[in-house]
């Protein structure tokens, strides 16, 4: 019997990815934030090098974030038209694509073989960290503003 559930858990994953993709956005504008907080910022050198670090470092981690969405949402994409057609074999799917990724070296062996559901799990994973970046830097900024008199 085909499980009827595979269609809507990938669904779930491509929508973590999109929000994923809006806190990468929220991410890299607080990074920019940060750093025109930071150039028009009088007091305290070192703050100011402490929030241009926090934003240079969150700025990183949210373009690696986006890379990583950004493939994530084309596979998942693709795994969404090859599960729509009849007797589809999602097994196989995922053998195929396992195949693929270890072929272009962007997963370990070990990983190869993973249920759907822990394929969903790494993708809600990805947008879990690009919220706690974007979070982060936000955080960086209130206070610097807050501190900065605003």
């Amino acid at each position: 019997m085909r499980d009827l559930s595979s269609a809507f858990r990938i669904a779930a994953a491509r929508g973590a990815l999109d929000a994923g993709v809006w806190a990468v956005a929220a991410a890299l504008c607080a990074a920019g934030a940060g750093w025109w907080v930071a150039s028009g910022w009088p007091p305290a050198a070192t703050v100011r090098v402490l929030l241009a670090v926090v934003s240079t470092g969150s700025g990183i981690a949210a373009l690696w974030y986006a890379i990583r969405i950004g493939i994530d949402r084309r596979l998942f994409a693709a795994l969404a038209e090859q599960t729509a057609v009849p007797d589809a074999d999602l097994d196989a799917i995922l053998r195929g694509l396992d195949h693929a990724m270890l072929e272009l070296g962007w997963i370990a062996p070990a990983k190869a073989g993973r249920l759907l559901g822990e394929r969903v799990q790494g993708a809600v994973g990805l947008l879990r960290a690009s919220v706690v970046v974007a979070g982060i830097q936000w955080l960086a900024v209130g206070v610097a503003l807050v501190a900065k008199g605003f």
